[in-house]
């Protein structure tokens, strides 16, 4: 037999759900809803199907093609204009021929269609109407028949005053070609309204079989969320995709399931899901294929669509979220939320109950959503944040984005320019340089490719090669699966904020250069470049010093790009090496938790008290952050480890001018005077601190050629601690009493962006009489010590830094002012 499949429904009251697809491609249980149907239909011999479609046609051509990898023949009618279902069925009568079944492809069922069609037969119907019993049958038309089942009454969405029966119209009938000697090729007709109650008219055999399967039309959105619940529990047969791994839950291929994951079935995972550490998956729950649950998440009754990623921390509850859907994290959704397709929620945005998103939504960090979001459409608050352009590898760093970044660049700099690319050891950030190439060849811009480098090596050429800047692409310090794109300029030092907004606004005026084929950039690989980076760290009397002392050092690091100079490096300053047996399966800086970190410090700490070492050190593959720890395995801490270089500077360059960050110790302040010399405070990011490093030039290289800049350089900064022992003849123990002792503490205050600058302009008059600083955010001092109010760039957070003589007195300073930003908040 055949069949005919009504795929031509909008599913209006499904949206966001169906805003760019047909209600019968919206999946259920990873599934489109007309392949449920297709697998129904082909487990009762019906392999020969035409489809009717109106709206979105393109959408179900694409995925189901002629149907033959679906186990059917498959043919398409498209409506022009809307003909009613009986219109549209008569479309296809020539093929059609015999004994037909009409079936709606945007319903779930597991009706027995076998047994329907041989109750048509028996009773020689002319049309046999499949009816169901519900609840509720006041949305869909009520049919009622006799004993023997033929059709006496019709009611379409009866009131309760008119409901007889709890028997309602499936939408599945069983035809004969007879049909269609009632009706004309294109006219308007439709089979409830129209031709049943005209057979009935004219007493032709019109029957009703009452099925006693599982049929949901799934007409609003709680329909949508039952259906799922419906498939997992088993009260619907529809065949589950993935096989299962364990009671009640389902798996694709290439899943991923962390050990101390949780997963409470009944649950389904698409392919190639990704749950990560500490992740919670609750009952009642489904991922679509290429979804990750990053740490800590919290899935709770939630149907996910394909390739959503859901950022560390959320919680998610009773929610709907469609195709592409991105979560930086710490978000939580309520029950009843819905998000359409490319919806990205920034970090801690909270949606509250039954709230829904349409489709292509940019939301702000920190974002309350307390009603639904249809038209306003909001843009990202800018591409570049503290530390470049950031986000999640093949979620908002894609390929594609990156070329077009390139293509940006390449505009800014104009035609014939030279720029420097370098990468991280990471195969995705290697795969990103190379799209990042392109995009900057086709604007006419040549690059030299400086291939697998630490971003320190990159900065340290970019004035060597003599060219106008260059980027340097690696893993995220900060976010698993995060990536950073770094620019620089033609010192090597961050692009500034002028030349960030100029980049943003080709990037947004898409105010691209596309030159033709001959005038395209050239690529070109330079090597060799570490070896001057490491014959400028030292002048010779500082290298014969260094050499002297025979340093024995731990050295533990990620197998990154840094494992190319460190060795080297250390061998030609006469250190002996040791490096212990211990497995970085991320890069240090990319640590998972704390306390990992903590186990490798003690092993490091072992090896050091073990061996005899001076001292141990940890460095990641971002080659910026350094972990020291002296001979006695004990940690140095980031601000001794500043104070530290301070001196060197200040003892080593007489009446010297050295940049401090605004958050570094006060202490430095009196150390500079002591020396006659002088501290400027900087704001604290990375271009405010490297731009006066290179006016006073601090750190020269050893020809007076170039610069050096510790605070961002790992090796660099391990060179000059080294080179501090050397000159004071001291243990690393020995150098920390060089510094007064002070405690600090960190904390951060959430707050939505639109109330920053009130808070800021509260806590400044209310200490408008104490002594402040205002470098970079808010610096007060107190008689016990400092803190300092910094609002975040990128987050809507503010960050708290205190310094006090002990670690009460630091903590208490920064419970005052995170108590006062949560007051001001609910004010």
């Amino acid at each position: 037999m055949k069949a005919v499949i009504m795929a031509g429904g909008k599913g209006t009251r499904l949206r966001p759900l169906t805003c760019y697809r047909p209600k019968p491609m919206t999946p259920i249980a990873n599934r489109p809803m007309m392949e449920h149907i297709i697998n129904l239909l082909k487990k009762h011999n019906f392999t020969e199907v035409m489809a009717t479609l109106f709206y979105l046609p393109q959408v179900i051509e694409n995925y189901f093609e002629d149907g033959r990898k679906f186990g059917i023949e498959l043919q398409y009618f498209i409506e022009e204009t809307p003909l009613g279902t009986a219109g549209s069925v008569r479309n296809g009568a020539d093929f059609l021929g015999d004994t037909f079944l009409v079936i709606s492809g945007d319903a779930l069922t597991d009706i027995d269609l076998t047994a329907a069609v041989n109750f048509h037969w028996a009773k020689g119907a002319m049309a046999t109407l499949i009816l169901t019993k519900v609840n509720n049958p006041l949305e869909y038309g009520v049919v009622i028949a006799d004993e023997e089942g033929r059709v006496k009454r019709f009611l379409e969405k009866p009131g309760w005053g008119e409901v007889f029966s709890d028997t309602v119209n499936t939408g599945i009938y069983i035809l004969e070609p007879r049909i269609f000697d009632f009706y004309q090729k294109g006219q308007v007709f439709d089979f409830s309204k129209d031709l049943f109650p005209l057979l009935q008219a004219k007493n032709e055999p019109l029957y009703a079989y009452v099925a006693s399967g599982y049929w949901s039309d799934i007409g609003n959105l709680e329909q949508y969320r039952q259906a799922h619940y419906d498939v997992l529990t088993g009260k619907v047969n529809v065949e589950m995709p993935g096989r299962k791994i364990r009671p009640g839950v389902w798996a694709g291929e290439g899943v991923e399931i962390a050990p101390d994951a949780i997963i409470t079935g009944p649950v389904l995972l698409g392919d190639h899901v990704k749950i990560e550490e500490r992740a919670v998956i609750g009952e009642m729950s489904v991922i679509g294929d290429y979804g990750t649950i990053q740490r800590g998440s919290e899935l709770q009754r939630s149907i996910l669509w394909g390739h959503c990623y859901i950022g560390s921390d959320s919680e998610i509850r009773g929610s709907i979220l469609c195709q592409n859907n991105h979560l930086k994290g710490r978000n939580i959704l309520h029950e009843g939320v819905v998000l359409g397709e490319n919806v990205n929620l920034g970090i801690r945005t909270i949606v509250k109950p039954a709230v829904k998103i349409w489709p292509h939504k940019d939301i702000d960090s920190g974002s309350i959503l307390n009603e639904s979001l249809i038209w306003s459409l909001k843009g990202p608050r800018s591409l570049f944040g503290n530390r470049g352009i950031g986000g999640i590898v093949n979620q908002e760093i894609t390929p594609e984005f990156v070329a077009k970044v390139g293509g940006v660049l390449g505009a800014y700099l104009k035609p014939e320019a030279k720029i420097v690319v370098s990468s991280d050891n990471d195969p995705a950030a290697r795969i990103l340089k190379r799209a990042l190439v392109s995009g900057v060849l086709a604007a006419g811009v040549h690059v030299y490719d400086l291939g697998t480098m630490p971003s320190s090596v990159t900065r340290y050429a970019i004035p060597s090669l003599g060219v106008k800047g260059g980027v340097h692409i690696q893993m995220s310090p900060q976010q698993t699966d995060g990536v950073v794109l770094e620019f620089f300029d033609h010192s090597g030092l961050y692009i500034d904020k002028n030349s960030e907004r100029a980049l943003e606004n080709v990037y947004f005026s898409e105010d691209f250069i596309r030159v033709g084929a001959s005038a395209m950039g050239e690529l070109a690989f330079v090597p060799h470049l570490i070896e001057p980076y490491l014959q400028g760290l030292l002048d010779e009397e500082s290298r014969k010093m260094v050499i002297q002392r025979h340093f024995k050092v731990v050295v533990t690091y990620d197998n990154g790009s840094l494992s190319l100079i460190l060795h080297p490096l250390l061998e030609q300053l006469g250190c002996e090496l040791i490096t212990p047996e211990i497995h970085l399966k991320d890069s240090i800086c990319r640590l998972r938790a704390l306390k990992e970190l903590a186990k490798i410090m003690n092993v490091v700490g072992e090896q050091i008290r073990s061996s005899g070492s001076d001292l141990g050190i940890i460095v990641g593959n971002d080659g910026e952050r350094l972990i020291v720890l002296d001979e006695r395995g004990e940690l140095l801490k980031e601000e001794q480890l500043t104070a530290l270089l301070a001196f060197l500077v200040l003892k080593y360059k007489p009446q010297a001018t050295i940049p401090i960050q605004v958050t570094a110790p006060q202490f430095i302040e009196e150390l500079a005077r002591q020396f006659h010399g002088q501290v400027v405070r900087t704001k604290a990011n990375p271009r405010s601190m490297m731009e006066k490093v290179a006016q006073e030039r601090l750190f020269p290289s050893a020809d007076g050629q170039n610069l050096y800049q510790p605070e961002y350089d790992s090796l660099v900064c391990l060179v000059k601690v080294l080179e501090l022992l050397a000159k004071e003849q001291l243990s690393l123990s020995g150098a920390k009493l060089l510094i007064p002792s002070v405690e600090r503490s960190y904390r951060e205050a959430e707050c939505p962006w639109e109330d920053k600058g009130r808070i800021m302009r509260n806590l400044f008059e209310e200490n408008k009489d104490r002594p402040l600083e205002m470098t970079d955010g808010l610096k007060v001092f107190h008689e016990q010590g400092w803190a300092l109010v910094l609002p975040d760039a990128e987050e809507p957070i503010f960050k708290i830094y205190s310094e006090a003589h002990t670690s009460e007195e630091a903590d208490a300073l920064s419970q005052i002012y995170l108590n006062r930003i949560y007051e001001l908040k609910t004010e």
